[in-house]
C-alpha cells in the first residue's frame, strides 16, 4: 500500500507541474534528438565517433538558441576543457600501457598475481584491484594503470579477455561512484549532511556485494561475447613475448603503477586531513562586536533590496527559526542568543546562494575572494565554499567579524604535495619508468625507444579526440538546461521511506542518461534531494540517499560518458560491443546497489546516529 501511495504521490505532482505550465518539453526534445544523432550516425552510418559526437554537439548547441557562432565558440571552448582535463593522462597512460607491456613489465605482475590467485581467480585478483584502487583515484586511471594486466593474462591465458576487462572496471566504477574521498561520494556526503566515515562505511557495506555481483555479470557476458585482444596502437603489438627468466623485476614492473597511486593517494590523504579541519568555521568567540552585528542582520532581513548582510539572512542556509527572528527583530543578546546567532551564519557559510552580483558590487573584495568567486562551479569542494563565503561575510561586514587564518600546518602540507599528486605529474613520471624499462629490457636505442612511444601517442591522441569531443556533447546538453527541467519534474514530490530513495535513484539515473557525467549527476541529484528532504522525517541515516545517488549514477553510460570510450578504446572494443557489456555490466550493477542500498536501509537503518 505504502508503495502504491508513493506512486501516487508522484503521479500527482507530475500532473500538477504538467498542468501549471511549468513543465518545459523542449529540453527533453533536445536530448532525444542528441541521443538519436549519435546513435544513428555511429551505428547505422558507421561514421566514426569523434565526428559523430561533434555533429550531435553542434546540432544541440543551435538547438540551445542564441547566437549561432556564440553557441560554436561555447562548443569549442567546451572540447578544449575536456581535453585539457584528460589529455595529458590519457597520453601518459597510453606510453605506460604500451610500454608495461611490450616490456614484459604487466607479464610478471600477472605471473606474480596468477600464483596467488591462479588463472582461474585470475578476474577476482583484477576485481580486488580495481576496487581497492578506484577509492582515492579516479576511475580513469585506474583502468589506464590495469588494462595492460588484462592484456598480459589474455596472453598467459588465451581467453577471458573480455572478461578480465569487465572485472577491472568493476572494482574500479563501483567505489567511485560510492566510496570517499573520490569527488563524487565526497560532495554527495557534504550536500546531505553525511559524515564521511559514515559514508565510507555503509558505502563499502554496499559496494563490496555489488562488486562481487558485478564479477558475476562480467563472467557470463564474457561467455556469451567473447571477444578476443586487438591491438589498439597503429602498429600493433610487434614484440614477441619474453621469457621469464628476461623479464623485468618485479619491483620495476609495479613501479608504474605504484608510483602514481602513492603520489595521488597521498595528496587525497594530506587534503582530506587539512580539509576536515574547517578553518573557516565561524564561532562566537570570533564575532567581534555583537550588538552591532545584530543590529547589522535585523535591519538586513527588513530590507527588501539586496545586501551582503541579507544574502546571509536570506540564505537557505539560514535556520528559518533564526531569520524569522532577525525579522521580528526579537533576538536578544544574551550568550546563549550569541551562540544561537553564530552557530546559524556558520550554516550559510556552505550554502551556494550567498554570493549576488548585485549585492556584493559595492563591497571591495580581495583578490583572493575574486578568485574563488571566478572558479566557483557545481564541483567547488564545500571546503572551498565555506572559505569563500567566510571571506565574504568578513569583507563585507568589516570590524564585526575576526579574519579567520586559513593556512595551517596541516595545510601547509596538502599544498605542498599538489604538484607531486597532481595526476597528470604523476603519470609523467611513471611514463618516463615505464620508457627506461622498455629501453633496458628490449635493449632498444634512443630511436626506436621514440618510435615506440609515438606508436602509442598516436593511439592516445584517438582516444584524446573521442573523449574530448563526449564531453562537448555532454556540456552542449546541460546548456539545453537538462537539468532544470528534470529538476522541475521532480520539484514537488513529497514521497518518504523507500519511495524516497526510489526517487534519488531515478533522478540520478536521468541525469547521467542526459549528460554523461557520473560526477555531475550525482552533484545535481545530491543537492535536488537535499532540498526535497527539507521538513521530512526519514525512517534511515541520509546516507542511504547518498548512495542510492550513487548507485543511480551507473545507470546508463553511453556514448556521452568519458568511461564508456575509456573502456572501448584502451580496451580495443567496438562501440557496438561496448554497449553490450560496459553499458549492460554497469546498469545490472546500478540495479544490484540499489536493492542492497534499500535492503541495509531497512535492516540497518542507523536512525540513532542521524
Amino acid at each position: 500500500m505504502e508503495s502504491l501511495t508513493n506512486l501516487s504521490s508522484h503521479c500527482s505532482s507530475l500532473t500538477a507541474i504538467l498542468g501549471n505550465g511549468s513543465f518545459d518539453p523542449y529540453p527533453f526534445l533536445v536530448l532525444a534528438l542528441g541521443i538519436a544523432t549519435v546513435l544513428g550516425l555511429i551505428i547505422l552510418l558507421k561514421i566514426n565517433a569523434f565526428l559523430a559526437l561533434i555533429l550531435a554537439a553542434l546540432l544541440v548547441s543551435v538547438m540551445v538558441g542564441g547566437n549561432p557562432g556564440a553557441r560554436l565558440d561555447a562548443m569549442v571552448t567546451a572540447f578544449g576543457k575536456s581535453a585539457a582535463d584528460i589529455g595529458i593522462v590519457i597520453a601518459m597512460a597510453a606510453i605506460i600501457g604500451k610500454c608495461m607491456l611490450d616490456s614484459g613489465a604487466a607479464d610478471r605482475i600477472v605471473r606474480w598475481a596468477v600464483g596467488i590467485t591462479g588463472e582461474k581467480r585470475a578476474p577476482l585478483g583484477l576485481m580486488a584491484s580495481g576496487f581497492v584502487l578506484g577509492i582515492p583515484v579516479f576511475f580513469d586511471t585506474v583502468f589506464y594503470l590495469l588494462v595492460p594486466l588484462a592484456r598480459s593474462l589474455y596472453r598467459r591465458t588465451g581467453g577471458q579477455y573480455l572478461g578480465y576487462l569487465l572485472a577491472i572496471s568493476t572494482g574500479g566504477a563501483i567505489t567511485h561512484t560510492l566510496v570517499p574521498p573520490t569527488p563524487g561520494p565526497l560532495l554527495v556526503s557534504a550536500t546531505l549532511g553525511v559524515d564521511v566515515g559514515m559514508m565510507i562505511f555503509v558505502g563499502l557495506l554496499v559496494a563490496a556485494p555489488t562488486a562481487v555481483t558485478g564479477l558475476l555479470f562480467a563472467k557470463l557476458l564474457d561467455r556469451k561475447m567473447p571477444i578476443p585482444m586487438r591491438p589498439t596502437g597503429t602498429s600493433g603489438e610487434k614484440h614477441a613475448p619474453l621469457p621469464e627468466e628476461s623479464l623485468p623485476s618485479l619491483g620495476w614492473s609495479l613501479a608504474p603503477i605504484l608510483l602514481p597511486l602513492f603520489l595521488i593517494g597521498l595528496g587525497t590523504f594530506a587534503t582530506t586531513l587539512a580539509d576536515s579541519e574547517d578553518r573557516a568555521r565561524l564561532t562566537v568567540d570570533q564575532i567581534e562586536d555583537f550588538p552591532l552585528l545584530q543590529r547589522t542582520l535585523i535591519a538586513a532581513a527588513a530590507n527588501s533590496q539586496p545586501t551582503p548582510a541579507g544574502q546571509f539572512v536570506r540564505s537557505r542556509g539560514m535556520p528559518a527559526e533564526v531569520r524569522t527572528l532577525l525579522e521580528n527583530g526579537i533576538l536578544t543578546s544574551d550568550h546563549a542568543a550569541q551562540v544561537e546567532l553564530a552557530a546559524a551564519l556558520d550554516s550559510t557559510l556552505s550554502a551556494r546562494d550567498v554570493y549576488d552580483a548585485a549585492a556584493f558590487g559595492t563591497i571591495r573584495l580581495s583578490s583572493l575572494t575574486k578568485g574563488l568567486l571566478e572558479g566557483q562551479s557545481i564541483r567547488t569542494k564545500p571546503v572551498d565554499r565555506r572559505r569563500m563565503n567566510r571571506l565574504l561575510l568578513e569583507e563585507s561586514l568589516p570590524g564585526l567579524i575576526k579574519p579567520h587564518t586559513w593556512d595551517s600546518p596541516l595545510r601547509r602540507i596538502a599544498d605542498g604535495t599538489r604538484l607531486w599528486s597532481n595526476a597528470n605529474f604523476a603519470l609523467l613520471l611513471a611514463a618516463l619508468i615505464s620508457m627506461v624499462m622498455l629501453k633496458r629490457v628490449r635493449s632498444l636505442t634512443l630511436r626506436e625507444t621514440a618510435g615506440e612511444v609515438e606508436d602509442a601517442l598516436m593511439s592516445g591522441g584517438v582516444i584524446i579526440l573521442i573523449t574530448a569531443a563526449g564531453g562537448a556533447f555532454g556540456a552542449m546538453l546541460r546548456d539545453a538546461q537538462i537539468g532544470e527541467a528534470i529538476q522541475n519534474l521532480f520539484a514537488q514530490s513529497s514521497a518518504g521511506g523507500i519511495g524516497l530513495l526510489l526517487l534519488a535513484y531515478a533522478i540520478s539515473v536521468v541525469l547521467k542518461i542526459a549528460q554523461g557525467s557520473s560526477t555531475v549527476a550525482m552533484i545535481v541529484a545530491a543537492g535536488m534531494m537535499s532540498a526535497i528532504i527539507q521538513g521530512v522525517s526519514l525512517d534511515y541515516h541520509p546516507v542511504y540517499l547518498g548512495l542510492a545517488v550513487g548507485t543511480g549514477s551507473l545507470m546508463g553510460s553511453w556514448m556521452n560518458d568519458s568511461g564508456f570510450w575509456v573502456f572501448a578504446k584502451m580496451g580495443g572494443l567496438s562501440e557496438g560491443e561496448a554497449l553490450r557489456s560496459w553499458t549492460v555490466l554497469l546498469a545490472g550493477m546500478s540495479c544490484v546497489g540499489i536493492v542492497i542500498t534499500i535492503g541495509l536501509s531497512q535492516v540497518l537503518p542507523f536512525v540513532d546516529g542521524y
